[in-house]
Protein backbone atom coordinates (compact mmCIF):
# COMPACT_ATOMS: atom_id res chain seq x y z
CA UNK A 1 0.00 0.00 0.00
CA UNK A 2 1.28 3.69 -0.83
CA UNK A 3 2.15 5.03 2.05
CA UNK A 4 0.93 8.30 1.32
CA UNK A 5 -2.79 6.44 1.08
CA UNK A 6 -4.39 5.95 4.30
CA UNK A 7 -7.70 4.14 2.98
CA UNK A 8 -8.53 2.04 -0.05
CA UNK A 9 -11.37 0.56 -1.20
CA UNK A 10 -11.16 -1.89 -4.05
CA UNK A 11 -14.46 -3.03 -5.10
CA UNK A 12 -16.30 -3.33 -1.26
CA UNK A 13 -18.91 -5.18 -0.52
CA UNK A 14 -20.84 -6.45 1.97
CA UNK A 15 -24.05 -8.80 2.17
CA UNK A 16 -26.47 -9.42 4.86
CA UNK A 17 -29.33 -12.02 5.15
CA UNK A 18 -32.77 -11.32 7.17
CA UNK A 19 -33.81 -14.20 9.20
CA UNK A 20 -30.94 -16.08 9.10
CA UNK A 21 -31.02 -18.97 10.92
CA UNK A 22 -28.72 -20.20 13.68
CA UNK A 23 -27.46 -23.17 11.94
CA UNK A 24 -26.02 -21.12 9.30
CA UNK A 25 -24.41 -18.59 11.78
CA UNK A 26 -22.20 -21.77 13.23
CA UNK A 27 -21.71 -22.90 9.20
CA UNK A 28 -20.96 -19.73 8.60
CA UNK A 29 -18.34 -19.31 11.84
CA UNK A 30 -16.35 -22.50 11.68
CA UNK A 31 -16.06 -23.12 7.97
CA UNK A 32 -16.99 -19.88 5.99
CA UNK A 33 -18.57 -21.49 3.30
CA UNK A 34 -22.22 -21.03 4.16
CA UNK A 35 -21.55 -17.28 3.06
CA UNK A 36 -20.39 -18.23 0.09
CA UNK A 37 -23.73 -20.58 -1.11
CA UNK A 38 -25.39 -17.81 -0.18
CA UNK A 39 -23.91 -15.42 -2.39
CA UNK A 40 -24.34 -17.21 -5.04
CA UNK A 41 -27.85 -18.24 -4.47
CA UNK A 42 -28.94 -14.79 -3.64
CA UNK A 43 -32.03 -15.39 -1.63
CA UNK A 44 -34.92 -12.93 -1.98
CA UNK A 45 -34.32 -12.09 1.86
CA UNK A 46 -31.04 -11.04 0.88
CA UNK A 47 -29.54 -7.18 0.58
CA UNK A 48 -26.28 -5.96 -0.04
CA UNK A 49 -25.50 -3.19 2.39
CA UNK A 50 -22.38 -2.07 -0.02
CA UNK A 51 -21.89 -3.50 -3.71
CA UNK A 52 -18.87 -2.67 -5.88
CA UNK A 53 -17.59 0.70 -3.58
CA UNK A 54 -13.84 1.87 -4.10
CA UNK A 55 -11.75 4.53 -3.48
CA UNK A 56 -8.43 5.79 -2.16
CA UNK A 57 -7.68 8.53 0.60
CA UNK A 58 -4.33 9.67 0.87
CA UNK A 59 -3.05 11.16 4.44
CA UNK A 60 -4.14 14.69 5.03
CA UNK A 61 -7.38 14.52 3.33
CA UNK A 62 -10.83 15.05 5.00
CA UNK A 63 -13.47 13.35 3.41
CA UNK A 64 -16.86 13.38 3.98
CA UNK A 65 -19.94 10.59 3.83
CA UNK A 66 -23.06 11.68 2.33
CA UNK A 67 -26.41 9.75 2.27
CA UNK A 68 -30.00 8.76 2.97
CA UNK A 69 -30.30 6.30 6.13
CA UNK A 70 -29.33 2.62 5.01
CA UNK A 71 -27.58 4.07 2.23
CA UNK A 72 -24.30 1.95 3.59
CA UNK A 73 -22.38 4.52 5.50
CA UNK A 74 -22.10 3.23 9.17
CA UNK A 75 -21.45 -0.29 7.29
CA UNK A 76 -18.32 1.22 5.65
CA UNK A 77 -17.43 2.83 8.50
CA UNK A 78 -17.68 -0.21 10.86
CA UNK A 79 -15.33 -2.33 7.93
CA UNK A 80 -12.94 0.33 7.91
CA UNK A 81 -12.38 -0.04 11.81
CA UNK A 82 -12.83 -4.04 11.22
CA UNK A 83 -15.68 -4.45 12.95
CA UNK A 84 -17.46 -5.93 10.26
CA UNK A 85 -15.44 -8.37 7.17
CA UNK A 86 -16.46 -7.30 3.31
CA UNK A 87 -17.76 -10.23 1.25
CA UNK A 88 -15.96 -9.38 -1.31
CA UNK A 89 -13.56 -6.72 -2.38
CA UNK A 90 -10.66 -5.77 -0.03
CA UNK A 91 -9.94 -3.04 2.27
CA UNK A 92 -6.61 -1.44 3.74
CA UNK A 93 -5.83 1.09 6.39
CA UNK A 94 -2.22 2.32 7.21
CA UNK A 95 -2.01 4.11 11.00
CA UNK A 96 -4.11 3.98 14.07
CA UNK A 97 -7.26 4.30 13.80
CA UNK A 98 -9.66 6.50 15.99
CA UNK A 99 -13.24 5.60 15.65
CA UNK A 100 -16.06 7.17 16.92
CA UNK A 101 -19.75 5.40 15.32
CA UNK A 102 -21.66 4.99 17.76
CA UNK A 103 -22.73 6.79 20.63
CA UNK A 104 -21.76 4.76 23.91
CA UNK A 105 -19.89 2.30 21.56
CA UNK A 106 -17.50 1.15 23.66
CA UNK A 107 -18.45 1.67 27.11
CA UNK A 108 -19.51 -0.59 29.86
CA UNK A 109 -22.42 0.87 31.72
CA UNK A 110 -21.44 -0.09 35.06
CA UNK A 111 -18.30 0.93 34.55
CA UNK A 112 -17.51 4.86 35.88
CA UNK A 113 -16.33 7.48 33.30
CA UNK A 114 -12.35 7.12 34.85
CA UNK A 115 -12.66 3.19 34.55
CA UNK A 116 -13.63 3.35 30.75
CA UNK A 117 -11.13 5.77 29.65
CA UNK A 118 -8.40 3.04 30.42
CA UNK A 119 -11.06 1.00 29.19
CA UNK A 120 -11.31 1.69 25.80
CA UNK A 121 -7.36 2.68 25.37
CA UNK A 122 -6.47 -0.16 26.06
CA UNK A 123 -9.08 -1.67 23.30
CA UNK A 124 -7.72 1.02 21.13
CA UNK A 125 -3.74 -0.33 21.54
CA UNK A 126 -2.83 1.89 24.69
CA UNK A 127 -0.75 0.85 27.67
CA UNK A 128 -1.85 2.37 31.29
CA UNK A 129 0.94 4.22 31.40
CA UNK A 130 0.47 5.90 27.92
CA UNK A 131 -3.28 6.46 29.32
CA UNK A 132 -2.22 8.17 32.40
CA UNK A 133 -0.32 10.60 30.94
CA UNK A 134 -3.85 11.67 29.00
CA UNK A 135 -5.94 11.06 31.47
CA UNK A 136 -6.39 14.58 32.51
CA UNK A 137 -6.25 16.28 28.45
CA UNK A 138 -9.36 13.87 27.63
CA UNK A 139 -11.43 14.59 30.93
CA UNK A 140 -10.64 18.41 30.81
CA UNK A 141 -11.70 18.10 26.48
CA UNK A 142 -14.72 16.44 27.78
CA UNK A 143 -15.72 18.82 30.60
CA UNK A 144 -16.67 16.05 32.77
CA UNK A 145 -14.32 16.86 35.86
CA UNK A 146 -17.25 16.67 38.47
CA UNK A 147 -18.99 12.88 36.46
CA UNK A 148 -15.66 11.42 36.18
CA UNK A 149 -15.89 8.84 38.51
CA UNK A 150 -20.01 8.33 38.21
CA UNK A 151 -20.79 4.97 36.08
CA UNK A 152 -21.63 5.83 32.66
CA UNK A 153 -24.82 4.55 32.53
CA UNK A 154 -26.12 7.49 34.42
CA UNK A 155 -24.59 9.81 31.63
CA UNK A 156 -26.97 10.92 28.99
CA UNK A 157 -26.75 11.07 25.20
CA UNK A 158 -24.46 14.04 25.21
CA UNK A 159 -22.00 13.08 28.01
CA UNK A 160 -21.32 9.63 26.37
CA UNK A 161 -20.70 11.32 23.17
CA UNK A 162 -17.97 14.04 24.89
CA UNK A 163 -16.14 11.45 26.47
CA UNK A 164 -16.26 9.08 23.16
CA UNK A 165 -14.86 12.07 21.13
CA UNK A 166 -12.41 13.26 23.59
CA UNK A 167 -11.33 9.53 23.55
CA UNK A 168 -10.77 8.81 20.21
CA UNK A 169 -9.13 12.05 19.52
CA UNK A 170 -6.66 11.85 22.11
CA UNK A 171 -4.96 8.29 21.88
CA UNK A 172 -2.64 10.01 18.97
CA UNK A 173 -4.32 8.40 15.51
CA UNK A 174 -3.67 8.34 12.32
CA UNK A 175 -7.00 8.51 11.02
CA UNK A 176 -10.47 9.63 12.16
CA UNK A 177 -13.49 7.91 11.74
CA UNK A 178 -16.65 10.02 13.13
CA UNK A 179 -20.48 8.71 12.26
CA UNK A 180 -23.12 11.19 12.78
CA UNK A 181 -22.26 11.27 16.73
CA UNK A 182 -21.76 15.10 16.72
CA UNK A 183 -25.95 15.45 16.11
CA UNK A 184 -26.15 14.60 19.98
CA UNK A 185 -23.87 17.11 21.22
CA UNK A 186 -24.79 21.01 22.09
CA UNK A 187 -23.49 23.24 19.52
CA UNK A 188 -20.76 25.16 22.11
CA UNK A 189 -19.30 21.43 21.70
CA UNK A 190 -20.11 20.35 18.58
CA UNK A 191 -18.34 23.69 17.22
CA UNK A 192 -15.35 22.71 19.77
CA UNK A 193 -15.07 19.18 17.80
CA UNK A 194 -15.29 20.67 14.41
CA UNK A 195 -12.02 23.19 15.41
CA UNK A 196 -10.51 19.69 16.89
CA UNK A 197 -11.30 17.89 13.53
CA UNK A 198 -9.45 21.04 11.70
CA UNK A 199 -6.61 21.60 13.60
CA UNK A 200 -6.45 17.45 13.13
CA UNK A 201 -6.01 17.64 9.78
CA UNK A 202 -4.22 20.64 9.33
CA UNK A 203 -1.24 18.35 11.46
CA UNK A 204 -1.33 16.11 8.63
CA UNK A 205 -4.08 13.21 10.04
CA UNK A 206 -6.89 11.91 8.25
CA UNK A 207 -10.74 12.53 8.75
CA UNK A 208 -13.94 10.38 6.98
CA UNK A 209 -16.74 12.79 8.55
CA UNK A 210 -20.13 10.86 8.24
CA UNK A 211 -23.11 13.18 8.96
CA UNK A 212 -26.44 14.12 7.62
CA UNK A 213 -25.74 18.14 8.68
CA UNK A 214 -24.65 19.32 5.37
CA UNK A 215 -23.18 22.89 6.48
CA UNK A 216 -20.80 20.72 8.73
CA UNK A 217 -20.13 18.55 5.76
CA UNK A 218 -19.48 21.86 3.45
CA UNK A 219 -17.51 23.17 5.94
CA UNK A 220 -14.83 20.88 7.32
CA UNK A 221 -14.43 18.49 3.99
CA UNK A 222 -12.54 19.34 0.79
CA UNK A 223 -14.06 15.82 -0.95
CA UNK A 224 -17.23 14.21 -0.29
CA UNK A 225 -18.78 10.39 -1.01
CA UNK A 226 -22.21 10.38 -2.09
CA UNK A 227 -24.11 6.32 -1.05
CA UNK A 228 -27.08 5.46 -1.97
CA UNK A 229 -28.16 2.36 -1.45
CA UNK A 230 -25.05 0.57 -1.39
CA UNK A 231 -23.60 1.77 -4.51
CA UNK A 232 -21.02 4.72 -4.63
CA UNK A 233 -22.52 7.51 -6.63
CA UNK A 234 -20.03 10.10 -6.11
CA UNK A 235 -16.60 10.65 -5.36
CA UNK A 236 -15.25 14.31 -5.52
CA UNK A 237 -15.81 17.98 -4.14
CA UNK A 238 -17.79 18.55 -1.33
CA UNK A 239 -19.97 21.22 -3.07
CA UNK A 240 -21.35 18.57 -6.03
CA UNK A 241 -21.78 15.43 -3.53
CA UNK A 242 -24.11 18.03 -1.56
CA UNK A 243 -25.73 19.36 -4.55
CA UNK A 244 -26.34 15.83 -6.12
CA UNK A 245 -27.28 14.57 -2.62
CA UNK A 246 -30.00 17.20 -1.92
CA UNK A 247 -31.26 17.16 -5.64
CA UNK A 248 -32.17 13.87 -4.90
CA UNK A 249 -33.36 14.23 -1.19
CA UNK A 250 -36.03 16.59 -2.38
CA UNK A 251 -37.26 14.49 -5.61
CA UNK A 252 -37.58 11.58 -3.48
CA UNK A 253 -39.35 13.39 -0.77
CA UNK A 254 -41.60 14.43 -3.10
CA UNK A 255 -42.49 11.17 -4.15
CA UNK A 256 -43.25 9.77 -0.93
CA UNK A 257 -46.05 12.46 -0.43
CA UNK A 258 -47.59 12.19 -3.76
CA UNK A 259 -47.52 8.50 -2.94
CA UNK A 260 -48.92 9.06 0.43
CA UNK A 261 -51.18 11.91 0.28
CA UNK A 262 -52.41 11.89 -3.60
CA UNK A 263 -55.50 14.09 -2.72
CA UNK A 264 -52.95 16.65 -1.01
CA UNK A 265 -50.16 16.89 -3.84
CA UNK A 266 -53.04 17.18 -6.80
CA UNK A 267 -54.09 19.97 -5.09
CA UNK A 268 -50.94 21.60 -4.58
CA UNK A 269 -49.64 20.68 -8.14
CA UNK A 270 -53.44 22.90 -9.04
CA UNK A 271 -51.82 25.83 -7.08
CA UNK A 272 -48.56 25.87 -8.52
CA UNK A 273 -49.34 25.41 -12.01
CA UNK A 274 -52.24 28.34 -10.97
CA UNK A 275 -49.07 30.29 -9.62
CA UNK A 276 -47.00 29.70 -12.95
CA UNK A 277 -49.65 31.23 -15.00
CA UNK A 278 -50.67 33.98 -13.33
CA UNK A 279 -49.01 37.82 -13.72
CA UNK A 280 -47.49 37.75 -10.67
CA UNK A 281 -44.98 34.48 -10.96
CA UNK A 282 -44.17 36.10 -14.07
CA UNK A 283 -43.11 39.83 -13.22
CA UNK A 284 -40.04 40.41 -13.65
CA UNK A 285 -39.02 40.81 -10.57
CA UNK A 286 -39.63 38.15 -9.22
CA UNK A 287 -38.01 35.93 -11.56
CA UNK A 288 -35.30 38.24 -10.85
CA UNK A 289 -35.70 37.37 -6.85
CA UNK A 290 -36.01 33.85 -7.66
CA UNK A 291 -32.86 33.61 -9.52
CA UNK A 292 -30.90 36.12 -6.98
CA UNK A 293 -31.71 33.77 -4.06
CA UNK A 294 -30.87 30.52 -6.46
CA UNK A 295 -27.25 32.17 -7.41
CA UNK A 296 -26.77 32.61 -3.55
CA UNK A 297 -27.63 29.11 -2.93
CA UNK A 298 -24.64 28.23 -4.94
CA UNK A 299 -22.82 30.49 -3.85
CA UNK A 300 -23.27 29.38 -0.35
CA UNK A 301 -22.38 25.39 -1.24
CA UNK A 302 -18.86 27.00 -3.00
CA UNK A 303 -17.95 29.16 0.42
CA UNK A 304 -18.92 26.66 3.09
CA UNK A 305 -16.35 24.53 1.40
CA UNK A 306 -13.91 27.11 0.96
CA UNK A 307 -11.15 27.13 3.74
CA UNK A 308 -10.71 30.52 3.32
CA UNK A 309 -14.20 31.82 3.11
CA UNK A 310 -15.13 34.72 5.96
CA UNK A 311 -18.20 33.20 7.66
CA UNK A 312 -21.08 35.11 9.86
CA UNK A 313 -21.48 31.52 11.44
CA UNK A 314 -24.68 32.68 13.52
CA UNK A 315 -27.22 35.32 14.26
CA UNK A 316 -29.44 35.43 17.40
CA UNK A 317 -31.48 38.01 19.53
CA UNK A 318 -31.54 38.36 23.25
CA UNK A 319 -33.13 40.21 25.90
CA UNK A 320 -31.47 41.84 28.95
CA UNK A 321 -31.64 38.67 31.17
CA UNK A 322 -29.15 37.02 27.75
CA UNK A 323 -32.23 34.56 27.20
CA UNK A 324 -32.36 33.71 23.26
CA UNK A 325 -35.58 35.55 22.39
CA UNK A 326 -38.01 35.97 19.23
CA UNK A 327 -40.22 38.22 20.96
CA UNK A 328 -38.73 42.07 22.18
CA UNK A 329 -41.48 44.43 23.90
CA UNK A 330 -41.48 47.90 22.91
CA UNK A 331 -38.93 49.45 25.10
CA UNK A 332 -37.43 46.69 26.22
CA UNK A 333 -33.53 46.53 25.79
CA UNK A 334 -32.41 43.74 23.42
CA UNK A 335 -28.85 43.01 22.02
CA UNK A 336 -28.08 41.20 18.87
CA UNK A 337 -24.98 38.64 18.54
CA UNK A 338 -23.37 37.68 15.32
CA UNK A 339 -20.73 34.78 15.48
CA UNK A 340 -18.07 35.01 12.79
CA UNK A 341 -14.69 33.69 11.49
CA UNK A 342 -12.87 34.73 8.70
CA UNK A 343 -10.91 32.48 6.84
CA UNK A 344 -8.26 34.22 5.98
CA UNK A 345 -7.10 38.04 6.91
CA UNK A 346 -9.39 41.08 5.80
CA UNK A 347 -8.12 44.38 4.89
CA UNK A 348 -10.92 46.28 6.61
CA UNK A 349 -13.80 44.29 7.51
CA UNK A 350 -17.23 45.58 8.20
CA UNK A 351 -20.12 44.47 9.45
CA UNK A 352 -23.45 46.19 8.86
CA UNK A 353 -27.13 45.59 10.20
CA UNK A 354 -30.51 46.14 9.24
CA UNK A 355 -34.07 45.62 10.10
CA UNK A 356 -36.88 45.24 7.63
CA UNK A 357 -40.76 45.36 8.54
CA UNK A 358 -42.62 42.83 7.35
CA UNK A 359 -43.43 44.65 3.65
CA UNK A 360 -39.22 44.59 3.56
CA UNK A 361 -39.02 47.81 4.04
CA UNK A 362 -35.81 49.46 6.16
CA UNK A 363 -36.86 50.71 9.06
CA UNK A 364 -33.09 51.33 10.28
CA UNK A 365 -29.31 50.52 9.28
CA UNK A 366 -26.32 50.63 11.23
CA UNK A 367 -22.44 49.61 10.52
CA UNK A 368 -19.28 48.50 12.72
CA UNK A 369 -17.90 51.35 10.33
CA UNK A 370 -19.84 53.92 12.11
CA UNK A 371 -18.03 52.93 15.85
CA UNK A 372 -14.46 52.85 14.30
CA UNK A 373 -14.26 49.30 14.82
CA UNK A 374 -10.86 47.73 12.64
CA UNK A 375 -9.61 44.57 11.64
CA UNK A 376 -7.53 44.55 14.79
CA UNK A 377 -10.78 44.78 16.61
CA UNK A 378 -12.47 41.94 15.55
CA UNK A 379 -9.24 39.49 14.93
CA UNK A 380 -10.41 35.98 13.05
CA UNK A 381 -13.00 34.99 14.92
CA UNK A 382 -15.50 36.21 17.49
CA UNK A 383 -19.00 37.23 19.25
CA UNK A 384 -20.09 40.58 17.54
CA UNK A 385 -22.28 42.20 19.68
CA UNK A 386 -24.48 45.48 19.02
CA UNK A 387 -26.85 46.64 22.17
CA UNK A 388 -29.97 48.40 21.84
CA UNK A 389 -31.15 50.51 25.15
CA UNK A 390 -34.77 50.23 24.27
CA UNK A 391 -36.97 48.88 21.54
CA UNK A 392 -38.52 51.91 19.32
CA UNK A 393 -40.08 49.84 16.65
CA UNK A 394 -43.76 49.98 16.63
CA UNK A 395 -46.01 46.41 16.60
CA UNK A 396 -45.55 43.87 14.13
CA UNK A 397 -43.34 41.43 12.59
CA UNK A 398 -39.67 42.09 11.43
CA UNK A 399 -36.30 40.57 9.97
CA UNK A 400 -32.32 41.26 10.43
CA UNK A 401 -30.69 41.61 7.24
CA UNK A 402 -26.73 41.14 7.80
CA UNK A 403 -23.85 42.22 5.15
CA UNK A 404 -20.03 41.44 5.91
CA UNK A 405 -17.78 43.53 3.52
CA UNK A 406 -13.97 42.33 3.88
CA UNK A 407 -12.49 45.82 2.53
CA UNK A 408 -14.84 48.47 3.32
CA UNK A 409 -12.27 51.32 4.79
CA UNK A 410 -13.37 53.91 2.80
CA UNK A 411 -17.24 53.59 3.70
CA UNK A 412 -17.94 52.53 0.22
CA UNK A 413 -20.43 49.79 0.84
CA UNK A 414 -21.63 49.11 -2.43
CA UNK A 415 -18.27 47.33 -4.47
CA UNK A 416 -19.62 43.49 -5.05
CA UNK A 417 -15.76 42.74 -4.58
CA UNK A 418 -15.64 43.63 -1.48
CA UNK A 419 -18.82 42.07 -0.10
CA UNK A 420 -18.12 38.38 1.49
CA UNK A 421 -21.57 37.65 2.63
CA UNK A 422 -25.40 38.50 2.67
CA UNK A 423 -27.68 36.67 5.19
CA UNK A 424 -31.18 38.10 4.49
CA UNK A 425 -33.91 36.93 7.27
CA UNK A 426 -30.84 36.03 10.14
CA UNK A 427 -33.13 36.91 12.52
CA UNK A 428 -36.82 37.02 12.44
CA UNK A 429 -38.68 38.45 15.58
CA UNK A 430 -42.08 39.74 16.85
CA UNK A 431 -42.45 43.26 18.47
CA UNK A 432 -44.96 43.16 20.71
CA UNK A 433 -47.66 46.42 21.63
CA UNK A 434 -46.57 49.19 23.36
CA UNK A 435 -48.55 50.35 26.90
CA UNK A 436 -50.23 52.78 25.00
CA UNK A 437 -50.65 51.79 21.59
CA UNK A 438 -49.71 53.94 18.56
CA UNK A 439 -49.75 54.31 14.75
CA UNK A 440 -46.92 54.03 12.71
CA UNK A 441 -43.71 52.52 12.13
CA UNK A 442 -41.90 54.06 15.24
CA UNK A 443 -42.79 53.67 19.03
CA UNK A 444 -42.00 57.15 20.60
CA UNK A 445 -42.61 57.24 24.49
CA UNK A 446 -44.47 59.90 24.22
CA UNK A 447 -46.44 61.86 27.49
CA UNK A 448 -48.83 64.87 27.28
CA UNK A 449 -49.35 67.75 29.21
CA UNK A 450 -50.84 70.63 29.45
CA UNK A 451 -48.73 73.86 30.29
CA UNK A 452 -50.99 77.27 30.42
CA UNK A 453 -54.92 77.78 30.71
CA UNK A 454 -56.80 79.59 28.00
CA UNK A 455 -56.10 82.90 29.99
CA UNK A 456 -52.50 82.78 30.19
CA UNK A 457 -52.38 82.17 26.64
CA UNK A 458 -54.46 85.07 25.38
CA UNK A 459 -51.91 87.29 27.24
CA UNK A 460 -49.20 85.85 25.86
CA UNK A 461 -50.68 86.00 22.42
CA UNK A 462 -51.48 89.62 22.73
CA UNK A 463 -47.59 90.60 23.78
CA UNK A 464 -46.65 89.05 20.71
CA UNK A 465 -48.76 90.66 17.97
CA UNK A 466 -48.01 94.72 19.79
CA UNK A 467 -43.98 93.46 19.85
CA UNK A 468 -42.83 94.93 16.91
CA UNK A 469 -41.06 93.04 13.67
CA UNK A 470 -37.01 93.02 14.04
CA UNK A 471 -35.68 93.97 10.78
Amino acid sequence: MNSEVAVSAENVSKRFVLQKSRAGDLRELFTGLWRKREIAAGPDNAFYALRDVGFSIRRGETVGIVGHNGSGKSTLLKMLTGILKPDTGQIRTHGRIGALIEVGAGFHPDLSGRENIYLNGSIMGLSRRDLEKKFDEIVAFAGLERFIDTPVKRYSSGMYMRLGFAIATHIEPEILLIDEVLAVGDTQFQNKCIKHLQKFASEGGTVIFVSHAMEQVAGLCERCLWLDRGQLLHDGPTTDAIGKYMAVVAEREDEEFKRNHPEEWEAREAERRAMESSELAKSDADHALNEERQRNKEREIVRLSDPSACRILQARLLNQDASVVSTVPVLEPFRVEIAYRFGRALPAPVFCLEILDATNTLMFATNTYLHDMTAETFGREGVLTMCVPAMSLNEGMYSIRLHLFGDAGNGDFGSREAHEERIEEAVSFRVDAGPLGGHGSVYLPVTWKVIATPAKINRDTARLDAAPLKQ
